[in-house]
Formats: C-alpha cells, sequence, structure tokens
C-alpha cells in the first residue's frame, strides 16, 4: 500500500443503511469512523463524504418523526467522525419512502474530485449498479476506484469498471459494532 497515496471517500448512506439494516446492524452504534479506517489503511485520506437522503418530519405522522429523530442522531454521530454530509432528499409516496437525488450527487462529486486531482483512488462505499458510469469517467482520467460493496447485493457493472473490489459480509459489519451487541445479532 503507497502510503502517499491521496484517497478520498464516498457514502452511499442509504446503501449502507439498509445493508446494515439486512444484517441487523444497528447504525447507531456502528462505527463508521472505524469501518472506514479499516480501507483507507495508512494511505493519507483526504475527506470522507456521507450521501443520504434527508428526512423531513410530518405533523402526526410518528413513523417519518421516529425516521427524523434517528437521523438527526446518526447525523451528530458522522459530524463527531470527521464526515461531510451531503443530502439529498426523501419523498413519501403513501406509506413508502425513496431517496432522491442522492446517486446523481455521488456520480458528480466522483467525476468533479479526480478532475480537480482531490484524490489518487477514491473509496466509493456502495453496490449501486448506477454509478457505474461515474467510475468509468473517473478511471478514464487516471484515478483509481476501490469499490466497497455487499456480498449480498453485488454489483457487477461497477465490478466491471474499478481497479479494486472489497465483498463485504455480514461477519465484517460486525466487527464495527460494539462488543455487547456482537453477541445479540449472533443469536
Amino acid at each position: 500500500m503507497n502510503k502517499k497515496e491521496r484517497v478520498y471517500v464516498y457514502i452511499d448512506g442509504g446503501n449502507l443503511y439498509h445493508n446494515l439494516k439486512q444484517t441487523d446492524c444497528n447504525s447507531i452504534n456502528f462505527n463508521f469512523k472505524k469501518f472506514i479506517e479499516f480501507f483507507v489503511g495508512e494511505r493519507k485520506l483526504e475527506g470522507v463524504r456521507y450521501y443520504i437522503g434527508q428526512i423531513k418530519p410530518i405533523d402526526g405522522d410518528e413513523k417519518s418523526q421516529a425516521l427524523h429523530r434517528h437521523q438527526q442522531m446518526l447525523f451528530e454521530k458522522l459530524k463527531k467522525a470527521g464526515f461531510y454530509i451531503v443530502r439529498g432528499h426523501i419523498r413519501q409516496i403513501g406509506k413508502i419512502f425513496t431517496e432522491k437525488g442522492v446517486d446523481v450527487r455521488i456520480g458528480i462529486d466522483l467525476v468533479e474530485g479526480a478532475y480537480e486531482d482531490r484524490y489518487d483512488r477514491a473509496i466509493l462505499i456502495s453496490s449501486d449498479g448506477d454509478l457505474a458510469p461515474a467510475v468509468e469517467m473517473v478511471t478514464r482520467k487516471g484515478k483509481k476506484v476501490e469499490i466497497v460493496g455487499f456480498e449480498h447485493k453485488t454489483s457487477y457493472s461497477l465490478i466491471q469498471k474499478t481497479n479494486t473490489y472489497h465483498s463485504v459480509k455480514r461477519s465484517d459489519l460486525e466487527k464495527f459494532m460494539p462488543e455487547q451487541n456482537q453477541d445479540a445479532i449472533k443469536s
């Protein structure tokens, strides 16, 4: 590993959140900073951007209010870890919440960072194949892209465009949970 290599981390927050939830890892207890440090290693971390649709509480809607409170706690935790939060928005259709504008922001920032020479290597934490065209542009610019994807949601279009791919399993995610919660997760 090249210790002088400049690394910038881009996290698809919604994608990571759903993968944590599917593996019974609580995002409030998850150690995001240690997770990032694990992949960056001894290289030079230039910055971390966390992309997520922002939930707006709706008067009288307990679900939206609970989700909003949970998200605000998450934002505080991420800010304390030194992450820059990039907010998209959430559209509610009936009882379904859908994230909007996040993938486009990730793609634009990846490409912009490459063209403005902010990094030598981008680490993209996502399994979203919609980001493959942006990854391809970044690699054409001569930058390296490392994908941290999730075992049960592999995006072959991303894997084909990247220099390095890490497949994260449930057991990998559990390493970044507090010790007292790991026994409950394994049950």
